[in-house]
């Protein structure tokens, strides 16, 4: 992945399980960077030392996983961020991730692991650099079925779908065309894993 000036991660959703937990925190003390965490029975809280100081990383409990579920995440220490992007890869995490680089902003739509959408962004204008063709596989529809926290992200889902729905309504009052297609990528994709899930 290239890296550029900045990196910021949106709307982080990842799911681990103990293994691949460890597995990040090795990765991330390997790679230099110092950590530090505590374990409760309902959480794992992880400190990473990075080069703009501490990062708070919280992760939920649930059913013998561990939820990373994040609004905004940035990072401008390459090793956290290499680290941190190769496991929501390998969890089949969901995430928007924002490269600023010295001329645009880059917008990297990454579901299940998988870049499906890349946006640049130059001032005022966008342009679709990459996108994926929208279909599900089988092999996401065994894992939403596998995954044990269905029932904990359902509820968590319809929230993000009202939520958007209410964006949605308010740019369509305000003709803001911009913000009505953005909240109409945001409800396909939402709509997408709410198919998943409930299968």
């Amino acid at each position: 992945m290239n890296l550029g000036v900045e990196l910021e991660y949106d709307n982080l959703a990842v799911w681990f399980d103990r293994k691949t937990l460890h597995a990040m925190v090795q990765a991330l003390v390997e790679a230099g960077v110092s950590v530090t965490w505590k374990e409760s029975p309902e959480q794992f809280h992880l400190l990473v030392n990075t080069t703009d100081g501490l990062s708070d990383w919280k992760m939920q409990r649930l059913n013998g996983s561990y939820k990373l579920q994040v609004a905004g995440v940035p990072i401008h220490d390459s090793r956290v961020a290499l680290v941190l992007y190769h496991f929501v890869e390998q969890a089949k995490g969901h995430a928007i991730i924002k490269v600023k680089l010295e001329d645009c902003i880059l917008m990297k739509h990454v579901q299940y692991g998988e870049v499906v959408r890349i946006v640049e962004i130059k001032g005022a204008e966008k342009k679709m650099i990459y996108e994926k063709f929208c279909n599900v596989t089988m092999d996401q529809v065994i894992a939403a079925l596998k995954r044990r926290d269905a029932e904990e992200r359902i509820p968590v889902l319809r929230l993000e779908l009202d939520y958007e729905l209410a964006t949605l309504f308010d740019a369509i009052k305000a003709e803001d065309q911009a913000q009505i297609k953005k909240s109409m990528e945001v409800l396909q994709g939402l709509r997408r894993e709410m198919l998943l899930l409930e299968a």
